[in-house]
């Protein structure tokens, strides 16, 4: 097994394939990571070949990883969910603010933080791309993201080449 110590950032993947379940294995279990207020106010977007995943590529610069990784991982800051919640409940959400947007991004890279860990300690590799923070209207459009939904993160992950 790695040592944290011992991580790096992976660029270059093999060309085999994510076994079925893993990528929502690993998920439920970094849900358990610590958030704010308990709300979990983050989603993952999963993306593998497809239209999506073309459009990524763009919004990220055709980078190589994002392009040959088996899948790029999509972290967001997620009010919609639980302002959908608050509406069933009769209760305003009130949640489009600064304020909400850094708890929404505090819980999304604590949850991040927690896959990616995961992931390395199961021999996956991981790069996380900057472009993610310049590009976000770009993210939003390729993955039709609803409203309150805000693209944090982006991972890609595979085997290390």
């Amino acid at each position: 097994m790695m040592e944290f110590k011992d991580r790096r950032s992976i660029r270059k993947y093999s060309r085999r394939g994510l076994p079925g379940g893993l990528i929502e294995a690993l998920a439920e279990e970094a849900s358990r990571a610590a958030t704010m207020g308990n709300m979990q106010l983050y989603s993952l977007v999963v993306t593998g070949d497809g239209p999506e995943r073309e459009a990524l590529a763009a919004a990220h610069h055709h980078q190589p990883m994002v392009e040959e990784a088996p899948a790029v991982l999509t972290f967001c800051a997620d009010f919609h969910r639980f302002s959908r919640w608050c509406e069933q409940r009769d209760a305003a959400p009130g949640y489009g603010n600064f304020v909400s947007f850094i708890n929404a991004a505090t819980d999304t890279l604590l949850f991040a933080q927690a896959f990616i860990t995961l992931a390395e300690e199961h021999g996956l590799g991981t790069c996380i791309l900057g472009t993610t923070v310049y590009n976000p209207d770009k993210i939003i459009e390729a993955l039709r993201l609803p409203p309150l939904v805000v693209p944090v993160l982006t991972v890609t992950l595979g085997w290390p080449d």
